[in-house]
Protein backbone atom coordinates (compact mmCIF):
# COMPACT_ATOMS: atom_id res chain seq x y z
CA UNK A 1 0.00 0.00 0.00
CA UNK A 2 1.16 3.20 -1.02
CA UNK A 3 0.31 6.79 -0.01
CA UNK A 4 -1.70 7.34 -3.20
CA UNK A 5 -3.19 3.90 -2.81
CA UNK A 6 -4.31 5.68 1.06
CA UNK A 7 -5.79 8.66 -0.94
CA UNK A 8 -7.20 6.74 -3.15
CA UNK A 9 -9.32 4.91 -0.33
CA UNK A 10 -10.43 7.75 1.26
CA UNK A 11 -11.74 9.27 -2.42
CA UNK A 12 -13.74 5.95 -3.26
CA UNK A 13 -15.13 5.74 0.30
CA UNK A 14 -17.13 8.99 -0.69
CA UNK A 15 -17.76 8.48 -3.77
CA UNK A 16 -19.78 5.86 -2.85
CA UNK A 17 -22.40 8.17 -0.61
CA UNK A 18 -20.44 11.12 0.19
CA UNK A 19 -19.80 9.90 3.47
CA UNK A 20 -17.79 7.77 5.81
CA UNK A 21 -19.06 5.42 8.16
CA UNK A 22 -17.44 3.06 10.59
CA UNK A 23 -17.19 0.41 8.12
CA UNK A 24 -15.47 2.68 5.76
CA UNK A 25 -12.39 3.14 8.06
CA UNK A 26 -12.29 -0.69 8.44
CA UNK A 27 -12.30 -0.62 4.79
CA UNK A 28 -9.56 2.31 4.49
CA UNK A 29 -7.55 0.48 7.19
CA UNK A 30 -7.38 -3.17 5.75
CA UNK A 31 -6.62 -2.15 2.08
CA UNK A 32 -3.33 -0.15 3.90
CA UNK A 33 -1.75 -3.78 4.36
CA UNK A 34 1.30 -3.22 6.55
CA UNK A 35 0.90 0.86 7.49
CA UNK A 36 4.58 2.23 7.04
CA UNK A 37 4.83 5.58 8.79
CA UNK A 38 4.28 7.70 5.44
CA UNK A 39 0.89 6.06 5.04
CA UNK A 40 0.37 6.95 8.66
CA UNK A 41 1.03 10.70 7.76
CA UNK A 42 -1.71 9.96 5.32
CA UNK A 43 -4.33 8.60 7.36
CA UNK A 44 -4.06 11.16 9.61
CA UNK A 45 -4.25 13.60 6.83
CA UNK A 46 -6.73 12.12 5.10
CA UNK A 47 -8.75 11.85 8.16
CA UNK A 48 -8.65 15.55 8.76
CA UNK A 49 -9.45 16.54 4.95
CA UNK A 50 -12.40 14.55 5.12
CA UNK A 51 -13.64 15.16 8.30
CA UNK A 52 -16.67 16.83 7.00
CA UNK A 53 -17.67 13.58 5.57
CA UNK A 54 -17.04 11.36 8.49
CA UNK A 55 -19.89 10.35 10.53
CA UNK A 56 -19.59 10.70 14.52
CA UNK A 57 -18.88 6.98 14.87
CA UNK A 58 -16.16 7.03 11.96
CA UNK A 59 -14.50 10.10 14.03
CA UNK A 60 -13.69 7.92 16.73
CA UNK A 61 -12.90 4.68 15.40
CA UNK A 62 -10.34 6.56 12.89
CA UNK A 63 -8.98 8.41 15.66
CA UNK A 64 -8.53 4.87 18.28
CA UNK A 65 -7.00 3.00 15.24
CA UNK A 66 -4.48 6.24 14.42
CA UNK A 67 -3.80 5.68 18.47
CA UNK A 68 -3.00 2.26 18.11
CA UNK A 69 -1.07 2.11 15.20
CA UNK A 70 1.69 4.55 17.00
CA UNK A 71 1.73 1.75 19.90
CA UNK A 72 1.75 -1.41 18.06
CA UNK A 73 4.83 0.57 15.90
CA UNK A 74 6.42 0.89 19.13
CA UNK A 75 5.92 -2.35 20.58
CA UNK A 76 7.09 -3.57 17.05
CA UNK A 77 10.47 -1.96 17.45
CA UNK A 78 10.82 -2.94 21.25
CA UNK A 79 10.01 -6.27 20.36
CA UNK A 80 12.61 -6.01 17.76
CA UNK A 81 15.01 -5.01 19.37
CA UNK A 82 15.12 -7.58 22.13
CA UNK A 83 15.62 -9.97 19.26
CA UNK A 84 18.66 -7.88 18.00
CA UNK A 85 20.46 -8.28 21.69
CA UNK A 86 19.58 -11.36 21.95
CA UNK A 87 20.88 -12.76 19.13
CA UNK A 88 24.59 -11.86 20.25
CA UNK A 89 24.14 -14.42 22.91
CA UNK A 90 22.59 -17.15 20.93
CA UNK A 91 24.63 -16.66 17.85
CA UNK A 92 27.62 -17.80 20.06
CA UNK A 93 25.56 -20.90 21.66
CA UNK A 94 25.00 -22.12 18.21
CA UNK A 95 28.91 -21.36 16.95
CA UNK A 96 29.88 -23.75 20.08
CA UNK A 97 27.26 -26.55 19.29
CA UNK A 98 28.45 -26.57 16.05
CA UNK A 99 32.02 -26.58 16.78
CA UNK A 100 33.87 -29.23 14.67
CA UNK A 101 35.74 -32.01 16.06
CA UNK A 102 34.23 -30.85 19.39
CA UNK A 103 31.23 -33.53 20.76
CA UNK A 104 28.29 -31.07 21.31
CA UNK A 105 24.60 -32.39 22.17
CA UNK A 106 21.97 -30.66 20.83
CA UNK A 107 19.29 -29.05 22.82
CA UNK A 108 17.47 -32.32 23.20
CA UNK A 109 20.22 -33.53 24.89
CA UNK A 110 21.44 -35.59 21.91
CA UNK A 111 24.89 -35.94 20.74
CA UNK A 112 25.37 -33.79 17.32
CA UNK A 113 26.40 -35.94 14.71
CA UNK A 114 29.56 -34.17 12.91
CA UNK A 115 27.98 -34.53 9.50
CA UNK A 116 24.83 -32.33 10.91
CA UNK A 117 27.06 -29.75 12.32
CA UNK A 118 28.94 -29.45 8.71
CA UNK A 119 25.40 -29.00 6.91
CA UNK A 120 24.68 -26.11 9.27
CA UNK A 121 27.89 -24.26 9.30
CA UNK A 122 28.19 -24.53 4.92
CA UNK A 123 24.73 -23.29 5.01
CA UNK A 124 24.93 -20.39 7.29
CA UNK A 125 28.59 -19.52 5.57
CA UNK A 126 26.88 -19.61 1.87
CA UNK A 127 24.15 -17.35 3.46
CA UNK A 128 21.71 -19.30 4.92
CA UNK A 129 19.59 -17.49 7.81
CA UNK A 130 19.07 -18.46 11.29
CA UNK A 131 15.84 -16.72 12.49
CA UNK A 132 14.23 -15.78 15.77
CA UNK A 133 10.76 -16.50 15.24
CA UNK A 134 9.90 -13.77 17.71
CA UNK A 135 11.03 -11.12 15.26
CA UNK A 136 8.13 -8.87 13.37
CA UNK A 137 7.45 -6.80 11.27
CA UNK A 138 7.78 -3.32 11.85
CA UNK A 139 5.03 -2.23 10.09
CA UNK A 140 1.18 -2.74 11.68
CA UNK A 141 -1.94 -3.89 10.15
CA UNK A 142 -4.89 -3.71 10.64
CA UNK A 143 -6.32 -7.30 11.19
CA UNK A 144 -10.53 -8.08 10.43
CA UNK A 145 -9.62 -12.05 10.26
CA UNK A 146 -11.16 -12.66 13.58
CA UNK A 147 -14.06 -10.17 13.90
CA UNK A 148 -13.32 -7.01 14.96
CA UNK A 149 -10.52 -5.10 13.50
CA UNK A 150 -7.79 -4.68 15.24
CA UNK A 151 -4.27 -3.29 14.42
CA UNK A 152 -1.42 -5.59 15.50
CA UNK A 153 1.99 -7.08 14.18
CA UNK A 154 3.00 -10.04 11.61
CA UNK A 155 5.71 -12.25 12.65
CA UNK A 156 8.25 -11.79 10.00
CA UNK A 157 8.92 -16.01 10.09
CA UNK A 158 5.23 -16.60 11.01
CA UNK A 159 2.45 -15.38 11.80
CA UNK A 160 2.67 -16.33 15.30
CA UNK A 161 5.49 -14.64 16.28
CA UNK A 162 5.57 -15.90 20.39
CA UNK A 163 7.89 -16.73 22.59
CA UNK A 164 6.90 -20.40 24.65
CA UNK A 165 8.50 -22.22 27.07
CA UNK A 166 10.49 -25.50 27.10
CA UNK A 167 8.77 -27.49 29.80
CA UNK A 168 6.11 -30.34 29.64
CA UNK A 169 5.40 -31.86 26.32
CA UNK A 170 7.16 -28.83 24.95
CA UNK A 171 10.87 -29.82 26.75
CA UNK A 172 13.44 -30.00 24.16
CA UNK A 173 14.03 -33.30 24.82
CA UNK A 174 10.60 -34.36 24.08
CA UNK A 175 10.20 -32.71 20.74
CA UNK A 176 13.07 -33.87 19.54
CA UNK A 177 13.25 -36.09 16.63
CA UNK A 178 16.36 -38.27 15.94
CA UNK A 179 16.32 -41.53 13.87
CA UNK A 180 17.26 -43.37 17.47
CA UNK A 181 14.23 -41.90 18.99
CA UNK A 182 11.73 -42.81 16.35
CA UNK A 183 13.38 -46.66 16.45
CA UNK A 184 13.35 -46.69 20.10
CA UNK A 185 9.67 -45.49 20.38
CA UNK A 186 8.79 -47.99 17.73
CA UNK A 187 10.23 -50.75 19.20
CA UNK A 188 9.35 -50.17 23.23
CA UNK A 189 6.06 -51.03 24.53
CA UNK A 190 5.07 -48.63 26.70
CA UNK A 191 2.02 -47.39 28.57
CA UNK A 192 0.16 -44.23 28.09
CA UNK A 193 -3.36 -42.36 27.56
CA UNK A 194 -4.23 -42.34 24.08
CA UNK A 195 -7.45 -40.40 22.50
CA UNK A 196 -10.26 -41.96 23.30
CA UNK A 197 -13.14 -39.17 22.36
CA UNK A 198 -14.63 -36.08 23.42
CA UNK A 199 -16.92 -34.69 26.03
CA UNK A 200 -18.80 -31.36 26.00
CA UNK A 201 -19.99 -29.18 23.43
CA UNK A 202 -18.20 -25.99 21.57
CA UNK A 203 -15.26 -24.30 23.29
CA UNK A 204 -16.04 -26.64 26.55
CA UNK A 205 -14.74 -29.86 24.74
CA UNK A 206 -12.63 -31.89 26.98
CA UNK A 207 -10.37 -34.89 25.19
CA UNK A 208 -11.08 -38.55 26.95
CA UNK A 209 -8.45 -41.05 26.81
CA UNK A 210 -8.58 -45.28 27.35
CA UNK A 211 -4.66 -46.26 28.65
CA UNK A 212 -3.36 -48.40 26.83
CA UNK A 213 0.23 -50.51 26.78
CA UNK A 214 1.55 -50.66 22.94
CA UNK A 215 4.40 -49.54 20.66
CA UNK A 216 4.58 -46.20 18.92
CA UNK A 217 3.46 -46.09 15.27
CA UNK A 218 6.30 -43.87 13.98
CA UNK A 219 3.53 -42.21 12.27
CA UNK A 220 3.40 -37.90 11.80
CA UNK A 221 0.40 -36.56 10.34
CA UNK A 222 -1.24 -33.54 10.77
CA UNK A 223 -3.66 -33.25 14.10
CA UNK A 224 -5.53 -30.49 15.28
CA UNK A 225 -8.91 -29.96 17.72
CA UNK A 226 -9.79 -27.25 19.98
CA UNK A 227 -10.82 -29.58 22.54
CA UNK A 228 -8.56 -29.18 25.49
CA UNK A 229 -6.37 -32.46 26.70
CA UNK A 230 -5.65 -33.01 30.42
CA UNK A 231 -3.08 -35.14 29.50
CA UNK A 232 -0.71 -32.78 27.64
CA UNK A 233 1.55 -35.68 26.75
CA UNK A 234 -1.38 -38.10 25.45
CA UNK A 235 -1.20 -39.78 22.28
CA UNK A 236 -3.35 -39.88 19.38
CA UNK A 237 -5.01 -42.56 17.79
CA UNK A 238 -2.58 -45.89 17.32
CA UNK A 239 0.17 -44.22 19.43
CA UNK A 240 0.71 -41.73 17.22
CA UNK A 241 3.24 -39.11 19.33
CA UNK A 242 3.99 -35.82 17.57
CA UNK A 243 1.63 -33.50 15.20
CA UNK A 244 3.38 -32.44 11.51
CA UNK A 245 4.24 -28.76 12.58
CA UNK A 246 8.19 -28.96 13.13
CA UNK A 247 11.00 -27.11 12.84
CA UNK A 248 14.99 -26.88 12.41
CA UNK A 249 16.72 -25.46 15.40
CA UNK A 250 19.93 -23.41 14.86
CA UNK A 251 21.82 -26.71 16.21
CA UNK A 252 20.52 -29.05 13.49
CA UNK A 253 18.47 -30.76 15.79
CA UNK A 254 14.38 -31.51 14.53
CA UNK A 255 11.48 -30.52 16.59
CA UNK A 256 7.94 -31.71 16.32
CA UNK A 257 5.06 -29.96 18.43
CA UNK A 258 3.36 -33.08 20.49
CA UNK A 259 0.10 -34.83 19.22
CA UNK A 260 -1.75 -32.40 22.26
CA UNK A 261 -0.81 -29.61 20.64
CA UNK A 262 -0.80 -28.62 24.58
CA UNK A 263 1.15 -28.05 27.24
CA UNK A 264 0.73 -27.52 30.75
CA UNK A 265 2.49 -23.81 30.68
CA UNK A 266 -0.16 -22.32 29.11
CA UNK A 267 -3.16 -24.71 28.19
CA UNK A 268 -5.23 -22.38 26.57
CA UNK A 269 -2.65 -21.98 23.37
CA UNK A 270 -3.24 -24.51 20.97
CA UNK A 271 0.29 -25.22 19.85
CA UNK A 272 1.83 -23.93 16.20
CA UNK A 273 5.01 -24.35 14.84
CA UNK A 274 6.39 -21.08 15.95
CA UNK A 275 6.06 -22.60 19.68
CA UNK A 276 9.05 -24.72 18.65
CA UNK A 277 11.43 -21.81 18.89
CA UNK A 278 11.16 -21.73 23.13
CA UNK A 279 13.47 -18.20 22.83
CA UNK A 280 15.72 -20.37 20.24
CA UNK A 281 17.23 -19.73 16.61
CA UNK A 282 15.27 -21.37 14.20
CA UNK A 283 16.80 -22.59 10.68
CA UNK A 284 13.65 -23.92 8.76
CA UNK A 285 9.81 -24.77 9.58
CA UNK A 286 7.02 -26.11 8.20
CA UNK A 287 5.26 -29.87 8.17
CA UNK A 288 6.45 -33.11 8.30
CA UNK A 289 4.95 -35.91 7.25
CA UNK A 290 5.88 -39.69 8.37
CA UNK A 291 5.06 -43.36 8.42
CA UNK A 292 6.85 -46.19 10.02
CA UNK A 293 9.31 -44.35 10.71
CA UNK A 294 9.87 -42.84 7.65
CA UNK A 295 9.72 -39.19 6.26
CA UNK A 296 7.72 -39.16 3.47
CA UNK A 297 6.93 -35.38 2.81
CA UNK A 298 8.76 -31.60 3.98
CA UNK A 299 6.89 -28.83 3.49
CA UNK A 300 7.96 -25.34 3.44
CA UNK A 301 5.86 -22.86 5.40
CA UNK A 302 4.06 -20.11 3.08
CA UNK A 303 5.85 -17.17 4.99
CA UNK A 304 9.53 -18.85 4.21
CA UNK A 305 8.03 -19.50 0.71
CA UNK A 306 8.02 -15.24 0.16
CA UNK A 307 10.77 -14.33 1.92
CA UNK A 308 12.50 -17.12 -0.11
CA UNK A 309 11.19 -15.57 -3.19
CA UNK A 310 12.90 -12.23 -2.49
CA UNK A 311 16.30 -13.61 -1.65
CA UNK A 312 16.31 -14.79 1.84
CA UNK A 313 17.95 -18.44 2.08
CA UNK A 314 17.39 -21.46 4.46
CA UNK A 315 19.46 -24.71 5.35
CA UNK A 316 18.29 -27.41 3.01
CA UNK A 317 16.08 -29.77 5.05
CA UNK A 318 16.50 -33.13 2.79
CA UNK A 319 20.29 -32.94 3.11
CA UNK A 320 20.46 -32.52 7.21
CA UNK A 321 17.60 -35.29 7.29
CA UNK A 322 20.48 -37.10 5.33
CA UNK A 323 22.86 -35.87 7.45
CA UNK A 324 20.85 -37.19 10.91
CA UNK A 325 20.56 -40.79 8.93
CA UNK A 326 16.68 -40.65 8.97
CA UNK A 327 14.93 -43.36 6.84
CA UNK A 328 13.18 -41.23 3.65
CA UNK A 329 10.71 -41.56 0.92
CA UNK A 330 12.55 -42.15 -2.44
CA UNK A 331 13.18 -38.71 -4.19
CA UNK A 332 11.67 -36.62 -0.69
CA UNK A 333 12.26 -33.15 -1.92
CA UNK A 334 10.67 -29.76 -0.08
CA UNK A 335 7.15 -28.91 -0.95
CA UNK A 336 6.45 -25.06 -1.62
CA UNK A 337 3.58 -24.34 1.27
CA UNK A 338 3.05 -20.58 -0.37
Amino acid sequence: MSVSDVKNAFRTAVAQDRRIDAKDVDTILTSAGGISADEEKALKSEADKYAGQMDADAKVKMREKLGEIAQVRSYASNVNRRVEIDARTLNDEVKKLLAAGVATKSFGGTQIPEEVKKVVRDSLANGAVAYDVREVKPDPVFDTEHGEGQVTVEGKYNPYSQSQKAVDSMAFDYTELTPKKIADDMNTAQTFNVLKGYQGQGNGQVATFEKMTMKGNGRITELYDEASWPDTKARAQGGQKYASNFAILADGSFHAVPASRRTNAEPWRILTTASLGRDKQMLFNGHLHMENGVVTYVGMSGRLCKLQEKGTKFVDPIELLKAWGFKMAPNLSVTNEG
